[in-house]
Formats: structure tokens, C-alpha cells, sequence
């Protein structure tokens, strides 16, 4: 994976920050706060934890909309009520195989 920064303001000269990688990569002695003088003259930021908190909450929404589904089909299964249409999961899985995508021929 490559990351292309364009910053206009970086005119000649080296880049503020350069030589500061010892300073920015200590870790914080708190969540959210700024380590060293950088991070506190309004430079850019970002907060990864809240991101994977959000990835989290997501991920383990979907987890439980899908142990939902298959206790659904589990029990639609076990009493016979559960049918298929063979023909339209053959076309989807060639389709799906050819790289088509879902088919939508019945």
C-alpha cells in the first residue's frame, strides 16, 4: 500500500516534523492526548481507537444478525418447512464462478 500526502505548505526545506519521529512515536500517557509540542500547535490527528471501537460495534452487530439468520434457518430445517429452488442457486453459483455477479433470471 503506497499514501501520497500533498500539502501546498510544504515549500522547500524540510517538512515540519522531519526528525521528530522519536517524539510522535511514543505512545500517549492517556487516550487523546497529544504527545509532544506537534500534536499540540494544531497539526492534523488521527484516533485509530475510535475508529476500531466503531469497527467493533459493527462487527459484532453483523455477528449476531447472523447467528439470528441461522438459528431462523436451523429451525425452518429441522421442522421441513426449508426449501430450496435448486435451478436459481445453480445459476447463482456459475454466474458467481464466471464473476457476473447474482443472477437475476428466473
Amino acid at each position: 500500500m503506497s499514501i501520497i500526502i500533498q500539502n501546498d505548505s510544504l515549500v522547500g526545506g524540510a517538512a515540519p516534523g522531519v526528525g521528530r519521529a522519536d517524539e510522535i512515536s511514543r505512545p500517549a500517557s492517556s487516550p487523546g492526548e497529544s504527545t509532544g509540542s506537534y500534536g499540540s500547535r494544531g497539526a492534523d490527528r488521527v484516533d485509530l481507537s475510535s475508529l476500531s471501537q466503531s469497527v467493533a460495534a459493527a462487527s459484532t452487530a453483523q455477528e449476531a444478525e447472523q447467528a439470528g439468520r441461522i438459528s431462523h434457518l436451523t429451525a425452518l430445517y429441522r421442522s421441513g418447512q426449508y426449501s430450496i429452488d435448486s435451478v436459481l442457486v445453480s445459476r447463482a453459483m456459475v454466474s458467481h464462478t464466471l464473476g457476473d455477479g447474482p443472477s437475476e433470471k428466473g
